[in-house]
């Protein structure tokens, strides 16, 4: 029991359930989670802006991590003061269109949902597609790079701005996403979800434990995640964090690596 910060409390009356991630105002009658808490502490903010506000908190105590781009073993930079010139534009890249479509996404889809970025290491410049998180962190695609630059953090894609879905969809890597957002544009229903349903992006499965309090504001979620060992232990982790809340749909598409592998060999070719 605390005294609560959301009013005057002169005895402790607001309830904090550290293994249940809840909170109970006694004095209000009101309670949630971690979001929840998060919005109420800013006068109603939105979804956005309380992961986002969660996010800073945790970041200036200590538990962000901040990273330089990362590219090929031999162009990888020893410092972060070796990338440059950090440029995002709008997606009009012939040769990165060419990449979107050689792992079976449509333009439009891709001009939606990333950017394009342009920077330099070591003197030498670069570009690939840019997937933002919620903290103005990349993911940095290009037929020959994976890596990210600044902040590691989840992206949150929700269907409306100031509000959410009932229910959310989780993938391992944002072409996962953009293959998700394919199949529902192709109408197959093979793995789609029935109702729209907002989205996370882990944007790695190091970041489940980050991620947890962004999906545990939702009543269930659908976890599209890859079928290796990473995959299968952030769906034990996840659904250890949220019993009851979460469901594994990597049964339905076992065959194969992940959502964008099932797109490519099983449904259709750009």
């Amino acid at each position: 029991m605390y005294y609560s910060p959301l009013r005057g409390d002169s005895n402790p009356s607001f309830s904090v359930s550290v293994d249940r991630n809840l909170w109970f105002d006694f004095g209000l009658s009101v309670g949630g989670n971690v979001i929840d808490l998060a919005i109420a502490l800013n006068g109603g903010c939105s979804f956005h802006e309380a992961a986002i506000w969660l996010e800073d908190r945790s970041r200036s105590a200590g538990f962000g991590n901040a990273s330089p781009a990362v590219c090929d073993r031999s162009l990888r930079p020893e410092s972060e003061s070796e990338v440059h010139a950090i440029k995002i534009v709008p997606l009009a890249s012939k040769s990165l269109f060419s990449y979107l479509r050689s792992r079976s996404i449509p333009p439009d889809i891709g001009s939606r949902y990333c950017k394009e970025v342009h920077y330099t290491v070591r003197g030498k410049e670069y570009f690939g597609l840019c997937f933002m998180n919620i903290l103005g962190g990349m993911e940095i695609r290009n037929p020959f790079f994976k890596g990210s630059f600044g902040v590691k953090a989840p992206s949150i894609i929700t269907i409306e701005k100031e509000s959410r879905t009932d229910e959310c969809c989780v993938f391992e890597g944002f072409m996962d996403f953009l293959s998700y957002q394919t199949l529902m544009q192709m109408g197959s229903r093979d793995i789609i979800q029935l109702s729209p349903c907002d989205s996370i992006v882990l944007n790695s499965t190091s970041l489940v434990r980050k991620s947890h309090p962004f999906i545990d504001v939702y009543s269930k979620a659908f976890l599209y995640l890859d079928n290796d060992k990473a995959g299968w232990d952030a769906f034990e982790k996840l659904s250890e964090l949220m019993p009851g809340k979460v469901e594994s749909c990597s049964g339905k598409y076992r065959s194969f690596n992940d959502v964008n592998d099932y797109l490519r060999k099983s449904i259709c070719y750009y």
